[in-house]
C-alpha cells in the first residue's frame, strides 16, 4: 500500500486536493481540485471542487461536493451536497444527504432524509425517516417504515417491497396519519405489502393492499388482499406465463 500523508485541518483555508491518507476537516476548508483519499472525515465545513473518492466518509458538520462522490462506506450525521452522482457500496443517513444526480451501491439505511435528483439503484433499500426521489427508486429488498413525513418517489420497483406506518404511534401522530404518506405513480414487484400509499398503478405476483392506501390501478398474477379502509379503483388479474 503506497504512503500517503495525513491531511488535518482546524482552523480555515483553502487546500489543493490530490490523494492523501486520512482526511479530518475539524475546521472550515475549501478543497480546490478533486480529491482521493482512505478515510475522510467533516466535523466542521468543508467543501470540495470537483469529485471526491474514498474508502470512507463520515459527515458530522457540513460537507459539499461540487462532484462525484464515490466509497465504500458514507455515514451522515450531519448535512451532506452531492453535485453529481453517488456510488456508495454502503451508508447509514441520520441527517440529510442530497444528490444531485443519481444514487447507487448495495445498501442504503434512512433515518433521516435522502433527496435524490434522479434514480436510486441498490441490492437493500431501508428507510425509517424520508426520502424524496425524482426518477426509480429501484432494489432487489424495500423495506419503508413511514414515520412523520411523507416520502415520493417517481416510480418504485423490486423484488419484495414492504411499506409500513411507525408501530407504537402517538395519539398526536395517528391524528396526522393521513399525512404520513408514500407517494408513486408507479410500483412494481414480485411480493407487495403496503400501508398509507398513494400510487396509479401497482403490478406484481403477490399484493396485500393495506389501510389507508388509495390505488386507482392494481394489476397482479397469484393473491390480492385488499383492507376494509383501503381505495381501489380498479384491479385486474393476468394470467401465470409457464
Amino acid at each position: 500500500m503506497e504512503e500517503r500523508n495525513h491531511l488535518t485541518i482546524n482552523g480555515s483555508g483553502s487546500y489543493g486536493g490530490g490523494a492523501y491518507g486520512n482526511v479530518k476537516v475539524n475546521g472550515e476548508a475549501e478543497i480546490a481540485d478533486p480529491l482521493d483519499c482512505r478515510h475522510f472525515s467533516i466535523r466542521g465545513e468543508s467543501k470540495v471542487h470537483g469529485d471526491t473518492k474514498a474508502e470512507s466518509v463520515s459527515v458530522f458538520g457540513e460537507a459539499v461536493m461540487n462532484g462525484a462522490l464515490r466509497t465504500d462506506k458514507a455515514s451522515i450525521f450531519g448535512t451532506c451536497q452531492i453535485g453529481g452522482d453517488a456510488e456508495i457500496r454502503s451508508s447509514i443517513v441520520r441527517g440529510l444527504l442530497e444528490v444531485g444526480g443519481k444514487y447507487s451501491g448495495d445498501k442504503a439505511e434512512i433515518k433521516g432524509l435522502l433527496a435524490v435528483k434522479e434514480d436510486v439503484e441498490a441490492e437493500t433499500f431501508i428507510s425509517k425517516g424520508q426520502f424524496q426521489i425524482g426518477g426509480l427508486l429501484n432494489a432487489e429488498e424495500i423495506n419503508i417504515t413511514l414515520r412523520y413525513k411523507p416520502s415520493r418517489a417517481g416510480e418504485i420497483g423490486g423484488k419484495k417491497i414492504t411499506v409500513r406506518t411507525q408501530n407504537g404511534i402517538t395519539d398526536m401522530l395517528r391524528f396526522h396519519k393521513k399525512h404520513v404518506l408514500l407517494q408513486a405513480a408507479a410500483i412494481e414487484g414480485d411480493d407487495i405489502y403496503l400501508e398509507n400509499t398513494e400510487a396509479d398503478t401497482v403490478r406484481g405476483e403477490n399484493i396485500e393492499i393495506g389501510p389507508g392506501c388509495r390505488i386507482r390501478y392494481v394489476e397482479y398474477r397469484k393473491k390480492l388482499k385488499v383492507a376494509q379502509d383501503a381505495v381501489v379503483k380498479e384491479k385486474q388479474r393476468t394470467p401465470i406465463m409457464h
